[in-house]
């Protein structure tokens, strides 16, 4: 059961290969695999983390390296959560009522709000990866790396299940409502991951940082979303994922 709902959560949330006798005679909605989000995020994440022992291998400086991590993440997830960053940026900030803002957001075109995201986005996260890199060590950048991948996507959940839909037939509004005990059960796993990963290489400090400006980032976005347009969307949820990567890896970086 638990092997199938983390294939249907990696199917959604990368562009990896999932066999389909997984989909096969399953009427069960994605939100039921929601639990399973921050196990796929380390997945998804895996390839990052080989970028880097291989880029250390080569002896590549620091910037480089974490160029390539972003870029296999990116690859791996299929730009899915970056996309969902630029849509809410530009229909956030370039709509005047939320059903404006619900169009923008629906439209496929990129304009300079979202674009503006996505270049900080970028640049955030390869900064922070190469911090850890030069700061903390290579391993201490892998383990978090992943750490990292596990938290964001459950924080992707927690969203999820906090607001109402804003979006009758949208991607996140199809998929259901994930319960309160998937939620749970994702934020746990966010967590554990997080002290597995961050704890033994960067420290309690680090760790504290890390989690307090997350904590603090999700719930602004969540207060965000629900003055912007009454609830979440698919495009939210991705928005999400960065937001809590990005500030997940600067917590760390201040607490270094």
């Amino acid at each position: 059961m638990l092997i199938a709902q983390t294939a249907r959560a990696l199917a959604f949330l990368s562009r990896f290969s999932v066999p389909s006798r997984f989909f096969t005679d399953t009427p069960e909605p994605l939100s039921a695999s929601a639990a399973m989000f921050p196990v796929a995020g380390v997945l998804v994440a895996l390839p990052a983390a080989l970028m880097l022992l291989l880029t250390e291998m080569l002896g590549l400086p620091a910037y480089l390296s974490a160029i390539l991590a972003v870029a296999s993440l990116t690859i791996a997830s299929g730009a899915l959560h970056e996309d969902g960053l630029a849509d809410v940026a530009d229909g956030f900030f370039g709509g005047n009522d939320p059903v404006r803002r619900l169009e923008i957001m629906k439209d496929s075109s990129i304009g300079t709000y979202g674009a503006l995201a996505l270049g900080f986005s970028m640049l955030l996260r390869i900064g922070g990866i190469a911090a850890l890199l030069e700061t903390a060590g290579l391993f201490s950048a892998v383990f978090s790396l992943l750490a990292v991948a596990a938290a964001s996507r459950a924080a992707m959940v927690w969203l999820w299940s906090a607001l109402p839909s804003a979006r009758a037939g949208g991607v996140a509004d199809r998929g259901g409502t994930p319960s309160s005990a998937s939620a749970n059960s994702a934020l746990a796993a966010g967590m554990a991951a997080v002290v597995l990963g961050i704890l033994p290489g960067v420290g309690l400090f680090g760790l504290v940082c890390a989690v307090a400006l997350a904590v603090l980032t999700i719930a602004g976005f969540r207060r965000l979303c629900e003055n912007k347009i009454g609830g979440q969307t698919g495009d939210t949820l991705g928005a999400a994922q960065q937001l809590a990567e990005i500030s997940l890896l600067v917590g760390l970086v201040i607490a270094l």
